[in-house]
C-alpha cells in the first residue's frame, strides 16, 4: 500500500516492503573482526592506526559518515584486506553541480559538527550553495547568520533544503549490517543528505542499522 505525504512541494509514497530492491555489494563482507576500539577525542586516523582500509572500517561499522566519529563509540576493527579500500565510501564534493533543488525531500536538514553551507549543498545534497542561501524559507538561524559558504555552522540547528515542485519519493523501512549511507544513496539514486535528514541522529550501530530509505524519487505525473 502506498501513501502520498506532502512535503513542501515534494512528498513521500510509503511502502511497507522493499523486496523488489536489492543491493549487491562488490565489497568483501568481513564475517569476523579481531579487535574493538573505543574512539577518543580528536580521533581521525583509526584506520591508519590498525593498517586497514578506511572504507573497510566504515562499512563494517555501518557508519553514516566515514568523516565523522562520536567520542566513546566502539568500532569493530576488520581483518586486513588484501586490497584495502580507502576511497569509495566517501561522498563526492561536487562543486560543479547546477541542480537547485532535490526531488521529493526531506526539506529540513539538521546540522552536524563540521558542516558548512558548501558541504551541505555540494556534498550532502548535490545542489548549489546559492540555492540554499537564496531559499526564502530558511529558518531564523540561517537568515540571521547570513553565513559565508565555508563558515562553520552551529550543530543541531536546521537548514531548509529546496525541494523540486511536484516531485515525490517512495519511502520504506530497511535494515542493513554492512555499508555506509553513501553506498545506499548510490544504490537508490538519492543523496546522502536525504538519508541523513530522514534518519536524524543515526551514526552507526554495532550490528544492524534500522533506517528509513527513499527510492524512486521522480516528478509526479
Amino acid at each position: 500500500m502506498e501513501r502520498d505525504i506532502d512535503s513542501g512541494g515534494g512528498g513521500y509514497r510509503t511502502n511497507s516492503v522493499i523486496s523488489r530492491i536489492r543491493i549487491r555489494h562488490a565489497y568483501p563482507v568481513f564475517a569476523r573482526f579481531d579487535l574493538a576500539y573505543v574512539t577518543a577525542r580528536r580521533d581521525k586516523r583509526v584506520a591508519n592506526k590498525y593498517n586497514v582500509g578506511a572504507c573497510d572500517l566504515a562499512r563494517l561499522n555501518v557508519l553514516a559518515d566515514p568523516n565523522f566519529l562520536y567520542v566513546n563509540e566502539t568500532l569493530r576493527i576488520p581483518a586486513r584486506a588484501t586490497f584495502p579500500n580507502d576511497y569509495s565510501c566517501f561522498s563526492t564534493n561536487n562543486t560543479n553541480t547546477t541542480a537547485d533543488c532535490i526531488y521529493g525531500g526531506p526539506h529540513v536538514y539538521t546540522i552536524l559538527p563540521g558542516d558548512t553551507i558548501q558541504k551541505i549543498a555540494n556534498e550532502r545534497f548535490n545542489i548549489t550553495t546559492e540555492s540554499i542561501l537564496s531559499f526564502g524559507a530558511q529558518p531564523g538561524y540561517i537568515a540571521a547568520l547570513n553565513p559565508g559558504i565555508y563558515d562553520l555552522l552551529q550543530t543541531g540547528e536546521t537548514v531548509k533544503i529546496p525541494t523540486c515542485a511536484n516531485t515525490a519519493c517512495t519511502m520504506t523501512d530497511f535494515t542493513f549490517t554492512y555499508g555506509t549511507l553513501q553506498d545506499f544513496a548510490a544504490a537508490y539514486n538519492v543523496t546522502v543528505g536525504q538519508l541523513m535528514s530522514l534518519n536524524l541522529g543515526y551514526n552507526h550501530t554495532d550490528y544492524i542499522a534500522p533506517l528509513g530509505v527513499l527510492y524512486d524519487c521522480s516528478i509526479l505525473e
